[in-house]
């Protein structure tokens, strides 16, 4: 036995009260996932019971023998076993009770709403950095600005954001398994370990990768696969036969046309945009409001309730629409770009706009944001029009990317904070100029 080891060290110092809140509550997570640690702690508490046994027949003897209690006999015995098969009676509850079999990935970066659904239909009110995830759990991202990170067993991430829905499916003997039912989906390869074989599962499509980095988006009935680095296999959920899609390729699927997929060659990002909502598959979130001559088409803002940790939820007001979706090609936002949006309010209300980008065929680089004051959106029940550089927008996690300049535009959203104010857009454009 080496007496050094840490997981030894940090074991006997949890028997013996002598570890932090902190570390304990760590080593019941490592219990928790890790068969060995187990093992190991099942072995101390048989030594412990072994010693108490031995201790026992000693005090049994010397009653006989009527002889005082020997000066050396060590009363903690007893306690320690007790404590050390308490230990273990909660790792091994918390290892079913969690949902059981392998730990498949760890939550290690979160924002914005969200929440995570246990396979026995548990839920929790906000998904928690650090939580570990194991087949049937499903993660949700349930506003504009969500997004959430996992690592894989293999060190590759998954970043879903958006309004998205991820569920963690058993295993194969070679390939971990996703289901994404709905959104959109970012996966990097680990570049120090080997990466192991990726299955993702859509309603209309079915993606295999290897050390391949490539994004994903979703819907009920289409898929839309961009693959940047490496390679990958994609098949329609009613062929058997996948096709390969090289990197520097997309490849769509309709489950309304069960073709043969065909990649092609992903096309050069344009500078400029614009949407007038007539596209109704690409709005992410909002709804269509009756017509008013001379504004065009009307998209309300639908509320949408936000968790926050230990506080009340509060309740957003959002309109968003998936960029890639609504113009099918990549938008490549530049230092000199500026973003116009035009609609109206109905109550004098602050209103945040923001966007959501990648990188130029690469994996997710997180949000920006800016608040508009009342003042500046005019008249209320007049139509406004506001245009802001992109400068202008501040970033969520400056750690991903400090500045939107060179990225590519996702999607992009207006909301309110609490109050209705009936925030409706007519249109939004993205101009290079």
């Amino acid at each position: 036995m080496n007496s050094r080891d840490p997981l030894e060290e940090h074991l006997l110092r949890l028997l013996d009260g002598r570890l932090p809140a902190a570390e304990r509550q760590a080593l019941e997570r490592r219990l928790a996932e890790d068969p060995a640690a187990r093992a190991r702690l099942r072995t101390l508490a048989e030594e412990a019971v072994l010693f108490g046994d031995v201790e026992r027949m000693v005090a049994t003897r010397e009653a006989i023998e009527a002889r005082p209690p020997i000066a050396w006999r060590p009363a903690w015995i007893w306690p320690w076993a007790a404590a050390a098969l308490l230990v273990l009676g909660l790792a091994m509850a918390g290892f079913w009770f969690l949902g059981g079999g392998p730990v498949l990935a760890r939550v290690t970066k979160v924002t914005g709403a969200s929440g995570v659904f246990g396979k026995r239909g548990a839920s929790e009110k906000a998904l928690p950095a650090g939580l570990t995830l194991r087949a049937g759990d499903m993660i949700e991202t349930r506003a504009c600005d969500s997004w959430v990170e996992l690592e894989l067993r293999d060190g590759s991430r998954l970043t879903v954001a958006g309004h998205s829905m991820l569920r963690l499916l058993q295993p194969s003997r070679d390939s971990d398994r996703f289901s994404l039912l709905r959104g959109t989906l970012w996966r990097s390869p680990s570049s120090n370990r080997v990466t192991a074989p990726l299955v993702v599962e859509t309603p209309a499509s079915r993606v295999e990768a290897g050390g391949s980095q490539f994004d994903l988006q979703a819907t009920s009935t289409e898929t839309l696969l961009r693959v940047n680095a490496g390679r990958a296999l994609l098949k329609h959920q009613l062929q058997q036969v996948p096709v390969e899609v090289p990197g520097g390729s997309q490849v769509e699927v309709t489950l309304a046309s069960p073709t043969t997929p065909v990649p092609h060659p992903q096309p050069s990002p344009v500078a400029a945009w614009s949407c007038d909502f007539g596209d109704t598959t690409a709005i992410l979130l909002g709804r269509r409001l009756g017509s008013i001559r001379g504004t065009g088409i009307r998209m309300g803002a639908e509320p949408l309730l936000w968790p926050l940790p230990d506080r009340a939820p509060i309740l957003l007001h959002a309109v968003s629409v998936s960029v890639l979706q609504a113009l099918g090609r990549p938008v490549e936002l530049k230092a000199t770009t500026r973003i116009r949006f035009t609609g109206r309010l109905q109550t004098a209300k602050s209103v945040r706009f923001g966007f959501s980008t990648q990188r130029m065929r690469g994996v997710f680089s997180g949000k920006f944001e800016v608040d508009v004051t009342a003042a500046r959106l005019g008249v209320v029940g007049e139509p406004w029009t506001v245009e802001l550089p992109v400068s202008a927008f501040r970033p969520l996690h400056p750690e991903l990317s400090p500045a939107p300049a060179g990225l590519e535009l996702n999607d992009i959203y207006a909301l309110t904070v609490i109050d209705d104010a009936g925030l409706e857009l007519n249109r939004i454009e993205v101009l290079s100029e």
